[in-house]
């Protein structure tokens, strides 16, 4: 099996699959951005460097430096922002994924890339198909200010399991109707067959090509299922050339004003500058989003999508194009609008 290419498997009365894929200072003022309230919150008391500490001790990674970590994070600004306090503290990040029991585990990997962008926010983890089915853990149960998934039900799979279409339709409303920002992997590997260029993929994506490029709205689970409101950010992946690998979807036409790129380098591992996977780089993009809801906390969930799309560094093409989107995620810039929108 390709290393990029990550298989889940659920029992939900039938056998599922999913498909994965990866500041400013402290003074309180108060200014207006769109119409946004951008008055500020209170920066937390421990700085994020702290946090990593701690996390580095937590998981005995002693052949790893916090200045290490930070590099394979790989996010423009956020040793600054953490530096002045902006940690996520008081937010609440929900990751919906697989198993999180252990360090291998694709859902561990998920949680600890947001952990470490926001190491002062706590964290719901649950199992997607669990969420899916058991009403105490249902996303409209939880109150959170960011959502983030890395995987997602193949449309073959959801087109003969009724049950199953109707809980994600609910999901998807749930979503979009929370004041979350919703950060959803791109996806990858996706196309109809299963095999493109002889590497192995999942298959059962029917829309998706076998030869071209993959873009969110043939090639993503939850964009077929029609997540598309303004809370929802799309996040793709580039490798250290800042190129999107060819196994990974693209913007398109229709998402491309949703659509971000960043690092997906997992960050328990030695990073080589190469990416692992979307499922890598959607949670940079849920802590980015704890960060920007810690400073400015008057933001609504759409209305914190819009700052780290507009404040992201362009890529490609001028302007939001079909491949990049609005290009790739800078902490630092969202976290200091004024002047930085594009």
């Amino acid at each position: 099996m390709n290393n990029k290419n990550i298989y889940l498997v659920f029992m939900v009365g039938s056998i599922l699959l999913l498909t994965g894929c990866g500041g400013g200072g402290s003074n309180v003022q108060s200014s207006t951005l769109d119409g946004f309230n951008m008055t500020e919150g209170v920066p937390d008391t421990k700085n994020g460097a702290t946090y990593l500490e701690e996390f580095l001790t937590e998981k005995n990674a002693q052949s790893t430096t916090v200045a290490e970590l930070y590099s394979r994070i790989n996010i423009p600004g956020l040793q600054g922002v953490h530096s002045g306090g902006w940690t996520g503290d008081g937010k609440t990040i929900t990751v919906l994924d697989g198993s999180f029991s252990l360090e291998t585990d694709h859902g561990r990997k998920v949680s600890d890339i947001a952990r470490v962008v926001a190491p002062g926010a706590s964290r719901n983890e649950f199992n997607l198909t669990t969420a899916l089915t058991n009403s105490s853990q249902n996303i409209s149960t939880i109150a959170s200010d960011v959502i983030t998934t890395s995987v997602g039900y193949s449309p073959s799979v959801v087109s003969a399991n009724g049950t199953l279409a109707s809980n994600l339709d609910d999901l998807v409303g749930d979503m979009e109707g929370s004041d979350a920002l919703v950060t959803v992997a791109a996806q990858h590997s996706n196309w109809a067959s299963g095999i493109k260029d002889g590497v192995s993929g999942t298959g059962g994506f029917p829309t998706c090509p076998d030869t071209g490029v993959m873009t969110i709205e043939n090639c993503n689970s939850w964009a077929i299922d029609n997540l598309d409101s303004s809370n929802v950010i799309y996040v793709g992946e580039i490798d250290s050339g800042g190129n999107i690998p060819s196994w990974s979807n693209q913007a398109g036409g229709t998402h491309k004003d949703q659509f971000i790129v960043t690092s997906s380098d997992v960050i328990t591992t030695t990073s080589d500058g190469d990416p692992d996977g979307n499922s890598f780089a959607a949670p940079r993009v849920a802590g980015a989003g704890a960060l920007v809801r810690h400073k400015f906390p008057n933001l609504s969930g759409s209305q914190t999508a819009t700052i780290i799309l507009l404040t992201a560094d362009d890529l490609g093409a001028t302007g939001v194009d079909s491949v990049y989107g609005h290009g790739k995620l800078n902490i630092g810039s969202a976290l200091a609008p004024i002047g930085n929108l594009h």
